[in-house]
């Protein structure tokens, strides 16, 4: 059965290839990005956007109005920003993004979600979220921060008949990816279908690669000594 998405962030990345699988399988799209859509103008409706803007919640909810109700939103949009000791303007601003706009996506999607009793809010995390980066700290913190929240909402949704799930992914061939070793990375089509098996399943939570995971942990644990016996 054909579902209406709200994809936020989909003009490339991630974004762009869910769109496009979720076009084939026959589902209505609309999409919000700071870059106009790969797909227009023959393709969904697709609003050119800065979420990181002021008036990003106002805009939000006159699409919300305008095109849905949503049976489910994506939000994949992302950034990352080097550290720069001399400049840490950017630093805030990878939050803004990263974390801030993620949340007012979901309070503006809310009300009308708690009053249909039913809804799916899906969030692209990373699992750099549970180690400390000192190259890209913002990215990290919002993304530790992106994680924990979507959790706390997942426990307290779900009595109200809402899903929400955060998809923990290691390193995806996108633009987002400064590493130089980039271990066990997926293809933007690849991430997508965890996407999309995440839209079947509802899970609170899903990690991938499960190794990468496993990896990351392990540094972060390490870290945590460091820290404990400085």
């Amino acid at each position: 059965m054909s579902i209406k998405i709200l994809i936020i962030g989909n003009s490339d990345g991630i974004g762009a290839a869910l769109t496009r699988t979720l076009i084939a399988r026959g589902d209505q799209i609309v999409g919000i990005s700071r870059s106009p859509s790969p797909l227009s103008p023959n393709g969904p409706k697709h609003v050119v956007q800065d979420i990181a803007a002021p008036d990003y919640p106002d805009v939000l909810r006159r699409i919300i109005v305008d095109e849905g109700p949503f049976d489910t939103c994506v939000f994949c949009a992302a950034i990352g920003s080097g550290l720069k000791l001399h400049d840490l303007s950017q630093e805030a601003h990878v939050i803004e993004v990263n974390l801030t706009a993620m949340v007012h996506t979901l309070a503006s999607l809310l009300p009308g979600w708690v009053e249909q009793g039913r809804g799916h809010f899906i969030g692209l995390s990373s699992l750099a979220d549970d180690f400390y980066n000192t190259d890209a700290p913002s990215y990290t913190a919002s993304k530790a921060g992106f994680s924990n929240y979507l959790l706390s909402m997942a426990l307290k949704l779900r009595s109200q008949g809402i899903h929400v799930t955060n998809i923990r992914f290691g390193f995806v061939d996108t633009k987002l990816p400064k590493a130089s070793w980039k271990p066990l990375m997926m293809t933007t089509e690849q991430a997508a279908t965890h996407v999309i098996r995440c839209l079947n399943t509802k899970p609170m939570q899903l990690s991938v690669p499960k190794l990468a995971g496993l990896a990351l942990h392990s540094i972060r644990w390490v870290q945590s000594l460091r820290v404990w016996l400085s």
